[in-house]
């Protein structure tokens, strides 16, 4: 039966019908599945033919879904929280079953309920409040760099930009130091387990320690993130504990896993252009810069769900109460009728009217922005500093993923080493 996706993308405005890549991309649309390891390496180029051709695209998986890849059209449905709800789910895979039905507070509340976590938790991530970090960020990128800038090779990915943000959300929630590697730990061991079984054990003993950490904050003081929201009523209730293990479990993958890839992302162009990393670990002034373009250029959250809850139309593609959606951030960056050459990655990129989507938007727009860009920018400061003229080995082919985030699997890299 065909879809409203469907005849949007196959028929001109003016009744006339559209090309033939036109009618294979609505039929490439029904098979998309943004979790497909295949699609990482050509993803662009899919998005890319979705925008030009049916722009709120109907795919078949995981029982259906619209895929949203105009600007316009990923901006209002990120600021319509009454009609597209952040409660969904597109695929994701419970390995802690004690959040498994659970509404993660903050994460998948919308409208009044959302905005009473977000404003709670606001003063944790103000610009000034990212800044008290910053001492202990550079500590753990220095030592980081210092295990590994003796050796002339590294994979950046699995020993830099994979090994800091752990510790840095450990930080913010209040984690004792001295546990911060184990946290830092399991959150690893549960996205590299091996298979089923093995993520199952992972889950069941991160669930464990994150239940420890959350049991021993209960009736005590403390300044920190987590000791907050476990002791404080917000929207009229205090939160049950399989909530709070949900949110401190998104919490820690929000802070984790966006930093590390978006970091990664921002080595592997630096590890490509020369001339770049070049300029820019002489001018470290221009790293803020570099990463906001990075962020732009291959948005680390790069697709994310909502569910319709009143019938409403998008793109001229009408949706109804129960349809699901799926935002492709990163493609609203490449957007054509906003960014003509968004393909390219361009320092010193003039900012159009309306902001890129990297962050987010609406009342979901990433929280923790500010203390990302620290984080990005100190491990960046830090690692060209020390290491200013690594390059790609000899060989290596970096492969990308896609999926919830966009990232890089490993990039190894060699630099010359004094002596």
């Amino acid at each position: 039966m065909a879809r409203a996706g469907d005849v949007v993308g196959a028929v001109r405005g003016d009744g006339t019908e559209e090309s033939a890549e036109a009618v294979e991309t609505v039929a490439l649309a029904r098979g998309f599945d943004h979790q497909d390891p295949a699609v990482a390496g050509e993803i662009h180029d899919i998005l890319g033919r979705f925008r030009r051709h049916c722009p709120v695209a109907f795919s078949e998986a995981y029982g259906g879904m619209h895929v949203v890849t105009r600007y316009a059209d990923i901006r209002q449905v990120a600021q319509r929280g009454e009609t597209f709800s952040s409660a969904v789910d597109l695929g994701a895979v419970v390995v802690v079953p004690e959040i498994a039905g659970v509404r993660a507070p903050l994460f998948e509340l919308d409208l009044a309920e959302h905005t009473g976590w977000r404003r709670h938790l606001q003063r944790f991530f103000t610009p000034a409040a990212a800044a008290r970090h910053e001492p202990y960020i550079r500590r753990v990128s220095r030592e980081a760099v210092a295990r590994i800038a003796p050796r002339g090779r590294a994979d950046l990915v699995a020993e830099y930009a994979a090994v800091v943000p752990l510790l840095v959300v450990g930080e913010l929630l209040g984690v004792p130091e001295p546990q911060r590697p184990r946290l830092a730990e399991l959150a690893r061991g549960l996205t590299t387990a091996s298979g089923a079984e093995e993520a199952a054990r992972v889950g069941r003993d991160y669930a464990e320690f994150l239940l420890g950490q959350i049991r021993d904050r209960r009736g005590r003081a403390g300044g920190d993130l987590l000791t907050s929201v476990v002791n404080t009523e917000i929207n009229g209730r205090a939160a049950t504990e399989p909530e709070l293990l949900k949110f401190v479990f998104l919490m820690i993958a929000a802070g984790n896993l966006t930093t590390t890839d978006q970091l990664a992302s921002a080595l592997l162009v630096l590890a490509e252009e020369e001339g770049l990393r070049r300029r820019v670990a002489a001018a470290p002034e221009l790293i803020g810069d570099l990463v906001e373009e990075c962020v732009r250029h291959e948005s680390a959250v790069a697709a994310t769900g909502r569910a319709v809850v009143a019938d409403t139309e998008l793109g001229g593609v009408p949706l109804a109460a129960g349809d699901r959606v799926l935002i492709t951030w990163g493609s609203g960056n490449r957007d054509e009728e906003h960014f003509p050459d968004g393909g390219e990655f361009r320092l010193g990129r003039s900012r159009p009217r309306k902001p890129h989507v990297g962050w987010g938007a609406g009342a979901h727009r990433c929280l923790g922005m500010h203390l990302a860009r620290v984080e990005l920018r100190v491990l960046l400061e830090e690692l060209l500093a020390a290491i200013p003229e690594f390059r790609l080995e000899p060989g290596a082919a970096p492969e990308r993923t896609y999926g919830v985030i966009r990232g890089v699997r490993s990039l190894p890299v060699t630099w010359p080493v004094p002596g």
